[in-house]
């Protein structure tokens, strides 16, 4: 396979040019689109050399979460975007305890603030008005490592003590300077460069849907490879909880259905209940036992009938 380099252009770093596609705008729609596609298998390559960093980022977490602290993920722009996305790909209900944050707050969501990426203090200032405190873990996302409201925030959260984390493509930037786990993939020069850095922010969404993934995981809001969290908030949820109830506890639609009518629609409760035979009260304080994490709960049934079957 070509081994595509870059050679520098006039500007930063993060300017380079990628010899692999400085005939891009020659090609037809199929090979430009196929250059594309083979460039951007270099990110899962620069994914995979973070690993290790990225298990850090992962159990740290999990020990945050664990000990009733939260993990508050902030960004600027794209970044910050991709902050609130994770939050809500972590749980389904509308406050826990993962935090996405955007510079310049709700509105950044929907059209860019450059003042507030650039306010130092500010980010100083979101991160007090969420109390965040010792017991709470930062993750900053940057591609660049230079976005003054990410340092302000990251700094802030240094300063208290607690345990902050950084994405960025730079690993020698500021962010990376302040941070005590840096993730920093390589994903090497862009298509297309002088514009946006779709590679960097690729990786970086990529990460963050394994921690949100590995975080639903580990705090038992998966049972299998089946999401068993989710609330009936419309027919459309209501039909998926049934769905995940039915392929569970390999059991007939009808019988989930009255399962979950019978325990206020929990996914896990229902489970519970037709795995083990326990009605929807013993079910319901045993999952309350084990922290919500179904299997354990599942574990914990079964020693107690083998128990009194001896």
């Amino acid at each position: 396979m070509e081994v595509c380099m870059s050679s520098k252009a006039t500007g930063s770093m993060m300017e380079r040019r990628n010899t692999c596609t400085e005939n891009i705008d020659k090609l037809s729609t199929e090979d430009m689109l196929a250059t594309i596609l083979q460039d951007d298998r270099a990110i899962a390559d620069a994914i995979a050399v973070c690993l290790p960093d990225i298990t850090r980022l992962v159990d740290n977490a999990i020990a945050t979460l664990s000990r009733g602290g939260r993990l508050v993920i902030v960004g600027a722009g794209a970044s910050g975007r991709a902050a609130m996305q994770a939050a809500c790909e972590y749980a389904p209900e509308a406050h826990h305890a993962v935090i996405g944050l955007i510079a310049g707050g709700a509105d950044a969501l929907l059209q860019a603030r450059e003042a507030a990426a650039s306010d130092y203090e500010r980010g100083i200032n979101d991160l007090q008005t969420l109390d965040f405190n010792s017991n709470d873990m930062l993750l900053g996302l940057s591609v660049s490592g230079k976005t003054p409201w990410v340092w302000g925030a990251l700094r802030y959260a240094g300063s208290l003590g607690a345990t902050v984390a950084t994405i960025t493509q730079n690993a020698a930037s500021e962010v990376a300077q302040l941070a005590d786990i840096v993730i920093a993939p390589q994903t090497g020069p862009e298509v297309v460069v002088g514009f946006a850095n779709p590679k960097a922010r690729l990786a970086q969404r990529q990460i963050l849907n394994m921690l949100s993934t590995a975080l639903a995981v580990r705090t038992g809001r998966v049972y299998s490879n089946l999401r068993v969290d989710i609330n009936a908030a419309d027919t459309h949820w209501a039909e998926r909880q049934i769905a995940i109830v039915m392929e569970a506890a390999q059991c007939p639609r009808a019988e989930a259905k009255r399962a979950l009518e019978s325990c206020n629609h929990s996914c896990r409760t229902a489970i519970l209940m037709l795995l083990t035979g326990l009605d929807a009260w013993h079910a319901r304080d045993l999952l309350a036992d084990n922290n919500e994490h179904l299997r354990m709960a599942l574990q914990e049934a079964k020693g107690r009938t083998a128990m009194t079957t001896h």
